[in-house]
């Protein structure tokens, strides 16, 4: 809306209404005026500063009708050797009135940058040179300046969006990107290493991409349904997706728009349990499901979610006389800090020890451990040591929990606890030289 004089029409003559000042009476009406989009404003502000280069980003060009979105500016992507468009194109009236006359366009410019346009040559390549400059300052023609890169992203394997014409694809540029499993962080340089969590598990989302992406094509016989790193997002704070996102966005695409048209026989997604394939509604009808999917895949516990684990059931001779399970909840402090209960002391305890003794390789905290080992098979494993367990025994896997030592190996210590064995660890490590004291704090 914008105030607009109020005039009559009186023969051949008009008239414009005053008001009681004496001014020109106005009353609001509907001003339709051409709006700048994208495309323009970066072509203005690249005319208007000829020595600074500007970007135009198209995001899944693919995704709209090319031809019916450039329609003439098509003509110019062919681009000379100096950078510039080969051949300039008329505009159409509302672009030409826009780039000539609004303030917005190259009216509002200061006389040197309009001199730098009107002295703007087309150099062809066959060697002749045009002038275009004032053309161009008056929006008679458009021409696209050497500084003005249009930088555009597209999924060529997607067959859902629009295809694109050879004519159109022969005018650009083409650089293939690949799936990045361990991207780096543009502003620092730093890995991503997002992970996902199962259970108590953290998982690496990388690894898992690249376990699940070469099924796919093996699947499919096409890039067209891999996912790339960023297909679901972690949280900002921790860099984790949660269970509920990877079961409910990634499983589910992948039972529902990867998998429906295929026999997914693979041994990676057999439910041995039932001694058939996975279904995605095994996933929320058997709670072991969604773990025994993982334990499919080989995947490597990265790292354990230490303030969630909770205590196990009762082991064996932690049930009651009258076959009532007793769960213990006592709580326990290591070196004075915290309340923590059974599994979760244990693994605390070696984070701290292994974080206090990073000279340590996996071999010497394994030798160290071994003295306070409250006499259960397989107490504290090295990873080849871990491997050949699950190996002969893929149950154990979600057993141990890692910690990663100070030479980068990992070693492996059981997550199977009842009140008698932490008893008897927690006095082996009080007497011991570990420099960790753990004391129970409540009942």
């Amino acid at each position: 809306m914008e105030n607009v004089p109020i005039n009559s029409i009186y023969g051949e003559s008009v008239q414009f209404a005053t008001g009681k000042n004496g001014h020109p009476g106005t009353e609001k009406k509907i001003v339709y005026k051409y709006v700048p989009q994208a495309f323009l404003k970066a072509y203005v502000a690249a005319w208007s500063n000829l020595d600074t280069p500007y970007f135009l980003i198209i995001e899944e060009i693919n995704r709209g009708n090319c031809a019916q979105i450039f329609g003439d500016l098509f003509q110019l992507l062919d681009r000379n050797n100096a950078g510039s468009s080969s051949y300039a194109i008329h505009a159409d009236e509302d672009i030409s009135q826009f780039l000539s006359s609004d303030n917005k366009g190259f009216a509002a410019l200061s006389d040197e940058q309009k001199d730098a346009i009107r002295a703007f040559e087309l150099h062809k390549d066959n060697g002749k040179t045009q002038a275009v400059g004032q053309n161009i300052l008056d929006g008679k023609l458009l021409l696209l300046p050497p500084n003005l890169y249009i930088w555009a992203t597209m999924n060529t394997s997607d067959q859902s969006l629009f295809p694109i014409d050879s004519a159109f694809k022969r005018r650009w540029n083409w650089k293939y990107m690949p799936i990045e499993y361990n991207p780096l962080d543009k502003k620092t340089q730093q890995p991503i290493d997002w992970k996902f969590q199962i259970g108590d598990n953290l998982y690496s989302w990388g690894q898992f991409l690249g376990k699940i992406n070469p099924e796919i094509y093996t699947l499919t016989e096409s890039s067209d349904k891999q996912m790339g790193y960023f297909f679901a997002k972690a949280d900002n704070a921790t860099g984790i997706i949660s269970e509920d996102v990877f079961l409910n966005k990634v499983l589910f695409y992948l039972w529902t728009d990867v998998f429906k048209d295929f026999d997914v026989s693979s041994e990676l997604f057999k439910n041995k349990k039932a001694n058939r394939s996975f279904r995605f509604t095994d996933f929320f009808e058997d709670s072991e499901a969604l773990g025994n999917f993982i334990a499919n895949l080989n995947l490597d516990i990265v790292e354990i979610d230490i303030n969630s684990i909770e205590d196990e059931e009762p082991l064996d001779g932690e049930a009651s006389e009258n076959s009532q399970s007793q769960r213990d909840l006592s709580r326990y402090s290591i070196n004075g800090e915290g309340k923590n209960n059974k599994r979760q002391t244990v693994l605390r305890s070696l984070r701290k020890y292994v974080e206090a003794n990073p000279s340590l390789t996996a071999t010497q905290v394994i030798e160290k451990w071994n003295a306070v080992n409250p006499q259960l098979p397989y107490f504290i494993l090295s990873t080849s040591e871990y491997e050949a367990r699950i190996a002969d025994l893929p149950n154990q896997r979600d057993r141990y929990w890692s910690v990663t030592t100070g030479d980068g190996e990992k070693v492996y210590i059981t997550n199977q606890w009842n009140a008698n064995r932490i008893r008897e660890f927690m006095n082996l490590v009080n007497s011991s030289d570990l420099g960790i004291h753990i004391e129970k704090v409540s009942e």
